[in-house]
C-alpha cells in the first residue's frame, strides 16, 4: 500500500510517495512522483519519454539532474521495482521511469486480455461497500483505456450489475428494463442511493423522520434517472425508485 514518509531539506518537511509494487497503483503513483519532481525542479528530465530508448533524444537533458532524479527514485521504490532498474538504468532517472512504465503499463495483447478478465469477473463481496466495488470497476476500466481500449459506459454498467449480489436484484431489474441509456456517473449515484435506502430499511428505522427524508431524496434522484414507474407488481421497487 502506498504510504508517505518525510524528511527535512532545511525548509520544512518533504513528503515522498512510496510505491509498493502493485501494478494497479502505478499510474497514480507516477503522477504523484512527477509532481514531486516538479516541486524539486527536476521535472524537465522526465518530459516526453518515448517507449523505445533508441528514439529518445537526450541531448538537452541535464545529466546532473537526471542522476538526481534517479537518486530520488530509488528511495521510493519497493525491492522488486528497484531490481528492474539498478542494472539497466543506473544513475539514469529518465531510463528508469521508461523501464517502470514498460513493466507496469504494458499495452500488449496478453495484458489487455488480463484486464478484460478482471473487469468481466467483478463480484461485489459481502464486506465491500458499493463505493469500493465501483472503484474496483473504474480502476479496471481506466487500465484498459490506458492500454488503448475503448470502454463504453454501457459495458461498465453491465459488468457492475453482473457482479451485484441477489439483494440488488430489484435495482438490476429497473436498470436493465430502462429504455434510455444511462451514463456511468448517473448509474453510480442511483446505485449508492439504493444501497443507502436498503441499509436504512433493514435497520428497521423506516418510520423515523430522518429515514423518510433520506428515502424521499434518494427516490427523487432515481426517479429523475429512471423515470416514473408504472409497474405496480412490486411495491418494494416503487418505494426505492
Amino acid at each position: 500500500m502506498s504510504t508517505s514518509t518525510s524528511s527535512s531539506i532545511g525548509y520544512g518537511p518533504r513528503h515522498r510517495i512510496l510505491f509498493d509494487g502493485d501494478e494497479r497503483k502505478y499510474e497514480l503513483w507516477e503522477v504523484k512522483f512527477l509532481g514531486f519532481m516538479k516541486i524539486r525542479g527536476l521535472d524537465a528530465v522526465l518530459k516526453n519519454i518515448p517507449i523505445d530508448e533508441e528514439s529518445d533524444d537526450t541531448a538537452e537533458i541535464d545529466e546532473g539532474k537526471n542522476e538526481e532524479v534517479y537518486a530520488e527514485l530509488v528511495q521510493v521504490l519497493d525491492d522488486t521495482s528497484l531490481s528492474l532498474i539498478i542494472r539497466d538504468a543506473e544513475n539514469n532517472g529518465r531510463s528508469a521511469i521508461r523501464i517502470l512504465r514498460r513493466h507496469y503499463l504494458p499495452k500488449g495483447k496478453p495484458r489487455v486480455i488480463t484486464l478484460y478478465t478482471e473487469l468481466t469477473s467483478l463480484v461485489k463481496t459481502s464486506s465491500e461497500s458499493v463505493t469500493d466495488y465501483i472503484i474496483r470497476a473504474e480502476t479496471s476500466a481506466a487500465a484498459l483505456k490506458n492500454a488503448g481500449e475503448v470502454i463504453q459506459d454501457s459495458l461498465l454498467v453491465a459488468m457492475v450489475l453482473k457482479g451485484l449480489p441477489q439483494e440488488f436484484k430489484p435495482f438490476t431489474t429497473v436498470v436493465t428494463q430502462k429504455e434510455k441509456a444511462t451514463t456511468f456517473s448517473e448509474f453510480k449515484v442511483a446505485l449508492r442511493n439504493y444501497e443507502n435506502t436498503e441499509k436504512l430499511r433493514t435497520q428497521g428505522a423506516s418510520g423515523s423522520t430522518s429515514v423518510i427524508m433520506t428515502n424521499s431524496t434518494n427516490r427523487a434522484s432515481n426517479q429523475k434517472l429512471f423515470g416514473h414507474m408504472h409497474n405496480d407488481r412490486d411495491i418494494h421497487q416503487k418505494q426505492m425508485f
